[in-house]
C-alpha cells in the first residue's frame, strides 16, 4: 500500500489532483490506514492512467466517469465512439495550428522582403487564432460534414446578419417568457406558433442540414460540460434558458 504522496509521485500527478478525483467519485481511494489516510495499490495506477489519457484527449471528467462506470451503456457513446470523436477534435486542432503557422510564415517572408510589416497579414494570423480558440471546444459535437457546412455558412456571414439574428433571438426569448408568465400551454396555437418561429431561427443556422442539427442538439445537451474559460460572455448572455427550450420541445411533441 502507498500513501497518497507516494502514489502521486509515482503517477506524476499532484496530491490535489487525487483529492479532486476522489471527491468527484472518479478515482476514490479504495483503502484507508487505521489513521484515516488514503491508501493506494500499484494496481490502481492502471485505472488512473486511463483517466489521465482520456482527460488529455479533452474528454470532460463527468463523461470519463460514465465511460469507466458504464462502458457499454445504451444511453451514452461507447469508448470507441468517444475516442473517434476526440480524434476528430485533435485533427481539427492540428489543422488549425498548421493554418496559424502558415500565416505566420507568410508574414515573416513578407517582412524579410519588404522590411516593414503588412498589417493585413497580421490580421490573417489573428483570424486563424480566433477561429482556433472559438471553434476547438465545439468541434467534437459535429461530424466532419457538418463542420464543413458550418464553415461554408460562416464565410457568407456578416456583422449585420449577426445583429439581426441576435435581435430575433432576443425577441423570441421575450415572447416565450411572456407565454410562460401567462401560463400559455405549449400545445396551444400560440405555443405552436412560438415553436415554429424558434425552429425557423434554428434553421437559419442549420440550413436544413440534419448533421448540423444533430451536432447542435449534442452541443446543447452537453451544456453542463462547456468550458467556462472558452465560452465568450456574450454567448453566455444570449443563451436560451432551459425552461424556454423545454417549452419548445413540448410544443413540438404535439
Amino acid at each position: 500500500m502507498l500513501r497518497i504522496q507516494q502514489f502521486a509521485k509515482l503517477a506524476n500527478v499532484t496530491v490535489r489532483t487525487l483529492h479532486h478525483y476522489d471527491r468527484l467519485g472518479l478515482f476514490p481511494a479504495q483503502h484507508r490506514s487505521p489513521s484515516g489516510y488514503r491508501l493506494y495499490r500499484l494496481e490502481d495506477l492502471a485505472q488512473l492512467e486511463r483517466i489521465l489519457v482520456l482527460r488529455y484527449l479533452g474528454i470532460p471528467l463527468k463523461e470519463i466517469a460514465a465511460l469507466l462506470t458504464h462502458p457499454s451503456s445504451a444511453h451514452q457513446p461507447s469508448l470507441a465512439e468517444t475516442l473517434d470523436r476526440q480524434t476528430t477534435v485533435l485533427q481539427e486542432r492540428r489543422n488549425g495550428i498548421n493554418r496559424v503557422l502558415t500565416a505566420i510564415a507568410n508574414a515573416r517572408q513578407h517582412l524579410n522582403q519588404q522590411h516593414q510589416p503588412d498589417w493585413e497579414l497580421y490580421q490573417s494570423i489573428l483570424k486563424e487564432i480566433n477561429m482556433q480558440e472559438n471553434q476547438d471546444w465545439t468541434a467534437k459535437y459535429y461530424s466532419p460534414e457538418a463542420k464543413e457546412a458550418i464553415e461554408q455558412h460562416q464565410q457568407q456571414w456578416s456583422p449585420d446578419m449577426q445583429a439581426r439574428v441576435t435581435a430575433d433571438w432576443q425577441q423570441i426569448y421575450a415572447d416565450v417568457q411572456s407565454a410562460l408568465d401567462r401560463g400559455v400551454e405549449p400545445t396551444s396555437p400560440e405555443g405552436q406558433a412560438l415553436a415554429d418561429r424558434w425552429m425557423a431561427l434554428v434553421g437559419g443556422f442549420t440550413r436544413g442540414n440534419p448533421q448540423v442539427l444533430d451536432g447542435l442538439n449534442k452541443l446543447y445537451a452537453d451544456r453542463a460540460n462547456w468550458p467556462a474559460d472558452k465560452v465568450k460572455p456574450e454567448i453566455q448572455q444570449n443563451m436560451p434558458k432551459p425552461e424556454y427550450m423545454a417549452f419548445v420541445r413540448a410544443a413540438r411533441q404535439k
